[in-house]
């Protein structure tokens, strides 16, 4: 960042503070309100305006922030969604370079994509994952048996018969994750024990 410009994607944004000091730079006379629109337990939807020494209206800008969308908004949706307001407000004055929405505006959207595509990705584990222990229950239901029975030859035997990597490596999903599997069952099946028996097998 330069001097409250910021650099996005090759793209140069300035934030919000420096187009307020600009604003009131070149217009000190004017002002800047804002206004709640809505709010509830989920959505909170800020407007903001510029007025002229007359009190007419030379900018108008509206923001929306979902509270559930990260750790800030969850206690500071309002202030995210005012600050957007004022500098879509401002840009709509001429206060925005060159590019409309402000620095701050496109970080936040950046880090809202980020979190969808982390969630999404988890959900498609867990999709693979519960797929996967669907089809091949018979066989998880055998090694869960196996490994109280601490049968390691036939705990090995069980995942040998998953022929799929791609199977496999969904029904190791982490319990934290969902994964059917627990965390003791999952290191049975990194053991030393469970190897042994699983090279006696492959040899014959």
């Amino acid at each position: 960042m330069t001097d409250g410009v910021v650099k996005i994607h090759g793209r140069e944004y300035k934030t919000v503070a420096l187009r307020v000091a600009e604003f009131k730079e070149q217009h000190p006379e004017w002002s800047i309100v804002t206004e709640l629109v809505s709010a509830d337990d989920e959505t909170v939807v800020m407007k903001a305006l510029v007025l002229d020494d007359c009190q007419r209206v030379r900018g108008t800008g509206y923001a929306e922030e979902k509270r559930s969308a990260s750790k800030i908004n969850k206690t500071s949706a309002m202030e995210n969604a005012e600050t957007s307001a004022i500098g879509r407000s401002l840009a709509a004055c001429g206060f925005a370079g060159t590019e409309f929405a402000s620095a701050d505006e496109v970080a936040n959207a950046i880090a809202q994509q980020n979190i969808d595509e982390q969630v999404n990705a988890q959900m498609e584990r867990l999709l693979a994952h519960n797929n996967a222990v669907r089809e091949n229950w018979d066989t998880v239901s055998y090694m869960k048996s196996a490994f109280l029975e601490k049968d390691a030859l036939a705990f090995a035997e069980a995942w040998l018969e998953i022929e799929s990597d791609q199977v496999k490596e969904a029904l190791y999903l982490a319990p934290s994750k969902g994964g059917v599997f627990t965390t003791e069952e999952r290191a049975y099946l990194r053991s030393d024990e469970v190897n042994l028996a699983r090279k006696e097998i492959v040899n014959g």
